[in-house]
């Protein structure tokens, strides 16, 4: 039977439109260590969401190789969030 995978946990539009960041990891394979670490926080100037992952088992500030991308503050701009997430980890 085909296991189901769960979207990455993130907060709702208004945690971010009151200037909140969110931080959280979803782990793939605790044996191999395969893990997604993820930020994400509000450019409320820009009306944006900012979005970083990687894949290593540090902390933002130490890890190499992040990816970034930018999304509308908007409760579709948090879904999209959450859908690239998932991506970043089925690429694991």
């Amino acid at each position: 039977m085909a296991q189901k995978t769960e979207l990455p946990d993130i907060a709702k539009l208004n945690h971010f439109t009151e200037g909140n960041l969110y931080t959280g990891s979803k782990t793939k394979d605790w044996e191999k260590g395969t893990v997604i670490r993820y930020k994400v926080w509000p450019d409320r100037e820009n009306e944006k969401l900012i979005a970083s992952c990687w894949a290593q088992d540090v902390c933002y500030e130490k890890a190499q190789d992040k990816e970034e991308r930018e999304f509308p503050l908007t409760a579709e701009g948090v879904d999209a969030v959450r859908n690239w997430l998932m991506e970043r980890y089925l690429q694991l």
